[in-house]
């Protein structure tokens, strides 16, 4: 007997919607998979990569044969890849197909935990991102996230999109990763079924019409909009595209692979694309990208007077392209754009992550941060320790190791990507590994 089976009213529906549904019903009571995705860039330094047979809709996506600690893997520490369900990384496919201007701007709007804001990054890298969670403690889940992907033109808000409506700004890409009833990861997290009722994704659907209306005026002229679910309800995925073609919004066609087996779904002018796990090598997904007519406007914002401070204390690292500003005790690397922005957006939430974290001035001394390790300008930190894998997790457990290293702050890599900072005395590091970041 299933211990969480299938709710009624849930099979019931499906048998409207799949000509045998049956088939999504028993592969839904099968084991989820496991999936990774590579960070694109620290992939081709490290010296060594997880093993896996590559997602066919995203190369930097690998199936793992199991399920290991990722906790006790020192290579996700050093951000060499992010835990992420395969069918949403078709993303990076969605993405493809947007063409944007140099000085764009993204929101990404229910960006926690972070996996769809790493693959915006790493599509448009040079872009500003601004990655939104409603959620008080999950944003801070997608800072950490970030950190250790090293992103950078990036701002975090804790806000909500009508919040940000008052910044009087608008966002050539808006990705819209809405709640919902979570139909599509019912493999995945069997006792998620025991919480589904009809009433509750009906809930959902009217939470995502509203959303959608509240995101409506922040898309700029010619911009796009990205619209997705882990769910199989029409109410939530086709009807709510329907709402955005109806508001003057048109579908763009995504390229598919017959391989892929993914559907296209249409009603009406609206077009969407659905994963369906009996079909495709990954849970339930859907998406569907939009665009707005018109012709972006060329928006600069004033920057105000700022006062660039001179960073003379890691000189093998170039941040000439970056302004410099000094926070108290602590340093912090912008580019214009981002600084405009973060202005600009500083009264309609909380902004939990701006800019690179340099480091702080303690005492007599310039320490370098943990948010540093982990962007690649600091491969060019001259004092480095390459780890073991034992010495790797003993520093990720809090201790201090043995070395030899030159005196002062050090850079920890573990297969020539950086996990951390430590401080050097000639014969000990000590630990400057956040405690919140430790191992137990």
């Amino acid at each position: 007997m299933i211990e969480f089976p299938l709710p009624d009213a849930f099979a019931k529906r499906l048998q409207g919607q799949l000509t045998d549904s049956t088939v999504l019903e028993e592969a839904l009571n099968e084991e989820a998979g496991t999936s990774i995705r590579l960070h694109p860039r620290k992939s081709k330094i490290s010296g060594s990569l997880p093993e896996g047979n590559f997602v066919l809709w995203n190369n930097d996506g690998l199936y793992l044969s199991e399920r290991p600690k990722f906790g006790q893997d020192p290579l996700y520490h050093a951000g060499l890849y992010y835990p992420m369900e395969a069918s949403s990384m078709f993303l990076k496919q969605v993405l493809d197909q947007v063409k944007l201007s140099d000085d764009a701007v993204i929101l990404d709007l229910c960006a926690a935990p972070g996996g769809k804001t790493l693959i915006i990054k790493d599509a448009f890298p040079d872009h500003l991102l601004v990655s939104n969670e409603i959620d008080g403690k999950r944003v801070h889940v997608l800072k950490e996230n970030s950190i250790r992907w090293g992103t950078e033109n990036h701002l975090i808000i804790n806000s909500e999109a009508k919040k940000l409506q008052s910044a009087d700004i608008t966002f050539d890409l808006i990705v819209v990763d809405a709640p919902c009833s979570g139909e599509g990861l019912f493999r995945k997290d069997k006792k998620s079924r025991a919480e589904w009722t009809e009433e509750r994704a009906a809930g959902c659907a009217v939470r995502q019409e509203s959303i959608l209306a509240d995101v409506l005026p922040l898309l700029s002229d010619g911009g796009y909009l990205v619209y997705s679910t882990c769910t199989f309800n029409p109410d939530e995925n086709m009807r709510r595209v329907a709402q955005l073609v109806e508001a003057g919004l048109t579908t763009e066609t995504i390229p598919l692979q017959n391989d892929w087996e993914i559907d296209t779904l249409k009603e009406g002018e609206a077009t969407g694309y659905q994963f369906w796990p009996h079909k495709v090598r990954g849970e339930g997904f859907f998406v569907s990208l939009l665009k707005k007519s018109g012709e972006p406007d060329d928006v600069h914002l004033d920057i105000g007077k700022i006062k660039e401070e001179a960073f003379p204390f890691i000189p093998e690292m170039d941040f000439s392209d970056l302004i410099i500003q000094k926070l108290d005790t602590r340093f912090v690397a912008f580019t214009e754009q981002e600084l405009s922005y973060s202005r600009a957006l500083q009264s309609c939430g909380n902004i939990i992550k701006k800019g690179i974290y340099l480091g702080e001035i303690k005492g007599k001394d310039f320490l370098p941060s943990h948010d540093l390790s982990a962007n690649l300008r600091a491969h060019s930190f001259i004092n480095n320790k390459e780890l073991s894998v034992s010495e790797a997790m003993d520093f990720l457990r809090g201790n201090a190791l043995h070395s030899s290293c030159a005196s002062g702050p050090v850079l920890l890599k573990f297969q020539n990507l950086g996990i951390g900072i430590g401080k050097s005395n000639g014969s000990r590091i000590n630990n400057l590994l956040p405690k919140h970041l430790r191992v137990f």
